[in-house]
């Protein structure tokens, strides 16, 4: 027997809440008043999952503004969830498009409340149909193909579960289970893009061109073939900081902007730099040795066999010794705390064995040619390889430190601040914590 409706949504629903957060999440959620936020509220409420419902009220419909607000406040009291509402003044637009401001102002304020109520996420009610709408604005603006992606269903911040279920679907699903809603008859304005795209150009293309929004859809699947390529090319192309000319100028002419693209979107660089700057760094071959090009806050200097990329502002080189006496008492070096202790701190960011280290220490710059052994690993890997594979962007990998031994061992690899969300570096595995250690050095972060 086929499952319903309902049963599909809410189990999709709840698979991507098992892949992405922890059980007993809480999540904050724009709900607008309209069948496809109703649905997304009423689905959490089956599913029992805890949620700030937002409200944000722009007062533009007057009485039926109110309405929208009252059909909100009062699912959320009995769906038993906490519901916030926001009144908005439409004439503080001050001559802005307005939709842009509205959506500048409601993510300004999920975010608030996303992070003074400690939620992991930030819920909205996008479906199959929105997903379509961007892919179509994207082309139109003439974005490229990587950007036909669309919406993803999790950001990191934003939490879209109703990406695989068209408009129609959501109003079935409000019908199956009785949900009520509320339509905001502005939604059928042409004077916006969105709404052109939704009603008069969507409802001729069906006439012309049945199954046109799944054509839409599938482009994403060329955007996704697109970045992976382009990514693979890129790390074939690139050591450390640095693009390997000899690689970078077998290229074809075409491909070479949209490689250097990729390079500078790992930078943390995505969307400052034009067409026009991409052909004009892409030619950095034919620049004099030693002359840079600017990208954004990076520059791209021309050496023999390389561009090395770097900060317009580097930084001063770290190379600083360490005695065993200042580790006892607690050594630091910018944002890094390195302590020798008996017992080992609570969770530090890293922890070696001090008995297996060569004293005196030093923290420095890592350079091109260093190595060390990855922590469970026989053999050595470079330092430039490390940092590529955990995905540290180009513009921080020449701020990642080396802690070494008096014996230019090197025993861990400090990342720069913020480079990676989940580490702050990595141990050799000839410095490891054993059973038996009693002595511990650990770096700690500020």
């Amino acid at each position: 027997m086929a499952k319903s409706l309902s049963n599909k949504i809410s189990e999709h629903l709840s698979e991507l809440l098992s892949n992405h957060f922890e059980d007993r999440s809480l999540f904050v959620i724009g709900v607008s008043g309209g069948p496809d936020s109703m649905a997304l509220m009423y689905l959490f409420h089956m599913l029992n999952q805890d949620a700030l419902i937002v409200h944000i009220n722009y007062g533009k419909r007057g009485k039926q503004s109110d309405k929208d607000q009252e059909l909100v406040e009062q699912m959320a009291f009995q769906w038993r969830f906490e519901c916030c509402t926001v009144n908005l003044d439409p004439k503080d637009a001050k001559g802005e498009n307005f939709q842009n401001w509205a959506r500048e102002q409601r993510y300004d304020f999920f975010r608030g409340l996303m992070h003074d109520a400690k939620a992991e996420a930030i819920v909205t009610a996008h479906h199959q149909d929105d997903q379509v709408e961007t892919i179509l604005q994207k082309i139109f603006r003439g974005s490229s193909p990587e950007a036909w992606q669309g919406m993803k269903p999790w950001n990191g911040e934003l939490f879209r579960p109703l990406l695989p279920f068209s408009k129609q679907h959501i109003l079935d699903f409000c019908t199956e289970e009785a949900i009520p809603f509320r339509i905001d008859k502005s939604n059928k304005s042409p004077e916006f893009a969105r709404n052109f795209i939704r009603n008069e150009f969507s409802e001729k293309m069906d006439s012309l061109f049945p199954g046109w929004k799944s054509n839409i859809i599938n482009l994403s699947e060329y955007g996704k073939t697109l970045e992976a390529s382009s990514q693979y090319i890129a790390d074939q192309v690139t050591s450390g900081n640095s693009i390997l000319l000899p690689a970078f100028s077998k290229l074809p002419v075409v491909l070479k902007p949209a490689i250097l693209k990729t390079i500078l979107d790992q930078s943390g660089l995505k969307g400052t730099y034009s067409r026009g700057l991409l052909k004009e760094l892409a030619a950095i071959e034919s620049l004099q040795t030693g002359k840079s090009l600017k990208a954004g806050n990076l520059l791209l200097t021309k050496a023999r066999d390389h561009i090395h990329i770097h900060p317009d502002d580097p930084q001063s080189p770290i190379h600083e010794s360490i005695s065993k006496s200042e580790a006892e008492k607690g050594f630091k070096v910018n944002d890094i705390s390195i302590q020798l202790e008996k017992q080992p701190a609570d969770l530090p960011s890293l922890r070696l064995d001090a008995e297996s280290l060569q004293w005196p220490l030093s923290v420095r710059n890592w350079s091109s040619g260093d190595s060390f052994q990855p922590l469970g690993l026989s053999g050595s890997q470079k330092i430039s390889d490390h940092l590529t594979n955990r995905k540290i962007p180009v513009i921080s990998r020449e701020k990642a430190l080396v802690l070494c031994g008096s014996d230019g061992t090197i025993y861990a690899i400090i990342y720069p601040s913020r480079a990676n969300n989940d580490e702050r570096g990595a141990i050799s595995e000839l410095a490891k914590c054993k059973p038996h250690s009693i002595t511990f050095l650990t770096i700690n972060f500020s």
